[in-house]
């Protein structure tokens, strides 16, 4: 049905939204007889929770540009825009504290 995750990536081979090295990147593939179903709400927020568990102060992500549930759904969550990436694939920040 899905997987997700997420990761540190090192400056030298960053990943598509990679922010620093101290902030993990996110990663959610959701089977397309899936979407729609509150199965990539269910994984993002469960990996917000252990990314904030584990001490880190933000998370990124990539998304296509074009994926407007996506986009919708990480910005439900308060995923903001950093300017970063490329136009189609922006790079989006969630702050975990502070």
């Amino acid at each position: 049905m899905g997987a997700a995750w997420f990761r540190l990536y090192g400056a030298d081979q960053p990943g598509y939204g990679f922010v620093d090295e101290q902030v993990p990147e996110i990663s959610i593939g959701v089977d397309a007889a899936w979407r729609g179903q509150g199965v990539g709400r269910a994984l993002l927020v469960a990996l917000v929770a252990r990314a904030r568990a584990e001490g880190h102060a933000a998370v990124s992500l990539s998304v296509d540009a074009r994926n407007a549930a996506a986009l919708a759904l990480y910005r439900s969550v308060g995923f903001v825009d950093t300017g970063g990436g490329k136009a189609e694939n922006p790079t989006m920040l969630l702050r975990l504290v502070g």
